[in-house]
C-alpha cells in the first residue's frame, strides 16, 4: 500500500522519524491508554490507530516507507499472544472448530467470487482487482500476490483497509453490547502478580520469537503466526503457573493499532474514493455473511457469542485476534477459524483469477 522507501505515490514527502513517526507514535501510545481507561472494547487497539491515523493527518499524509519487519513482529506477537492461551482443553476446541471453519471459508470465497463479478459488471473495475479486493481478508497477501497477478494492488490494500476498518467498529459496538447486557466488565486478574509468573512468560515469549523466526522462513501462510503459536504453546504446556497476559495483550493491542494507523496516507483514500462502490459492495455483503455466520456459529456450533462474533469476522485475522482477547472468546478457536479462511483465501484467489484470466 506504500511506496517504496524514498518515493511518493501523491506528492507527499517521506516522514521524519524524529519529527513525524516519534509524535504520531506518542500520540497513538496516549489514545490507546485513554481507550483503555475507558474500557472501549479494544479500546487500546481503537485509540492506537485513532491517535497515529490522527497524527499523520495532521502532518499532510507524509509518505511512510514499508515496514516489513514491523509486519512479521505483528504475525509472531499474535502467534505468542494465542500459545499463552493454549491448554488441552484450548487444543480439543481449536480441532473441533476445523469443520465450520472450512465451511465458513467455503461461504466467504463464493461470496467473494460472486460479489466481484457483480462488481466488474456493476462498476468497470477489472476482473483481478475485483477478485483480489473481494477476498475475506489477508491485506498483505491478497495486495502482494494481486500485484504480481495484474491486480491494482494499492487499490487492493486500500478496499481491504477500509473493510477492516469498518469491521473494527462494527466488532467494538457489537461486543460493547453484549456486555453491557450481561453486566459483564472483565478486571485484571490475580495471577498476572502471581510469583514467577514474569519469568514464565519470558521464556513463552522467547520460544515464540524462536518459532516465528523459523516460521517466517517457510511457505506457509502466516508462517510466523504458526511458528510462534507453536513455540510458545510447546512452552506453555511444559510450565505449570499462570502468566501476566493480559499486560502482554494489552501492549499486542497496542502495537497493531499503531501499525495500522501507519496505513493512513493520501494514496488510501484515492485508491479508496477510486473504488468507492465496489468497496460498498463487498463490505456490505460480507458484514451480512459476518452477522449469518456469528448467529450459526453460536446456535449450531455452540460457541460463545464473542468467540462466534470474532471468529466469523471478515478478515483482519492479526487485529480481530488481539481484539478477542480482551473481550472472553476462545483465541485458539478463534485463530484456527481465521488461520483455516486465510489459507483457503491465499490457495482460491489467485487460482480464480488464472482461471478467468487464460486465454
Amino acid at each position: 500500500m506504500r511506496d517504496a522507501p524514498g518515493t511518493s505515490g501523491g506528492g507527499a514527502t517521506e516522514i521524519d522519524i524524529v519529527t513525524g513517526i516519534f509524535p504520531a507514535l506518542a500520540l497513538g501510545l496516549v489514545c490507546a491508554y485513554l481507550g483503555h481507561r475507558l474500557r472501549l472494547p479494544a479500546g487500546t487497539l481503537t485509540g492506537a490507530l485513532a491517535g497515529v491515523g490522527g497524527a499523520l493527518t495532521l502532518q499532510g499524509f507524509p509518505e511512510v516507507p514499508a515496514l516489513p519487519a514491523a509486519d512479521l513482529l505483528l504475525q509472531i506477537l499474535i502467534g505468542i499472544l494465542v500459545g499463552l492461551r493454549i491448554t488441552p482443553h484450548s487444543l480439543r476446541s481449536g480441532a473441533r472448530s476445523l469443520v465450520p471453519a472450512a465451511a465458513l471459508a467455503l461461504a466467504f470465497v463464493g461470496l467473494g467470487a460472486g460479489t466481484a463479478l457483480a462488481a466488474v459488471y456493476l462498476t468497470g473495475i477489472d476482473l483481478p482487482t475485483a477478485l483480489f479486493s473481494a477476498a475475506p481478508g489477508g491485506l498483505t497477501e491478497m495486495a502482494s500476490i494481486g500485484a504480481t497477478m495484474g491486480a491494482d494492488g494499492p487499490a487492493v490494500a486500500a478496499v481491504h483497509l477500509a473493510r477492516l476498518l469498518v469491521v473494527i467498529a462494527a466488532v467494538n459496538l457489537l461486543v460493547a453490547g453484549l456486555q453491557r447486557r450481561a453486566g459483564n466488565h472483565r478486571a485484571p486478574g490475580a495471577q498476572e502478580e502471581a510469583a514467577g509468573g514474569t519469568a514464565r512468560l519470558w521464556l513463552v515469549v522467547l520460544a515464540g520469537l524462536a518459532g516465528g523466526l523459523a516460521g517466517s522462513l517457510t511457505p506457509l501462510p502466516a508462517g510466523g503466526v504458526v511458528g510462534a503459536l507453536l513455540g510458545a504453546a510447546a512452552v506453555r504446556l511444559l510450565s505449570d503457573g499462570p502468566v501476566p497476559e493480559r499486560r502482554f495483550g494489552l501492549g499486542v493491542q497496542a502495537f497493531v493499532g499503531a501499525v495500522l494507523g501507519l496505513g493512513v496516507s493520501e494514496e488510501f483514500f484515492e485508491a479508496l474514493a477510486s473504488l468507492a462502490g465496489a468497496a460498498a459492495l463487498f463490505t456490505a455483503a460480507q458484514m451480512l455473511l459476518w452477522l449469518l455466520a456469528s448467529y450459526l456459529l453460536h446456535r449450531l456450533a455452540g460457541y460463545s457469542t464473542q468467540t462466534a462474533t470474532f471468529a466469523a469476522a471478515p478478515g483482519g485475522m492479526i487485529t480481530l485476534i488481539s481484539a478477542a482477547s480482551e473481550n472472553e472468546a476462545d483465541m485458539v478457536t478463534v485463530a484456527s477459524i481465521h488461520l483455516v479462511r486465510l489459507t483457503a483465501t491465499i490457495v482460491a484467489v489467485p487460482l480464480l483469477v488464472a482461471l478467468a484470466t487464460s486465454p
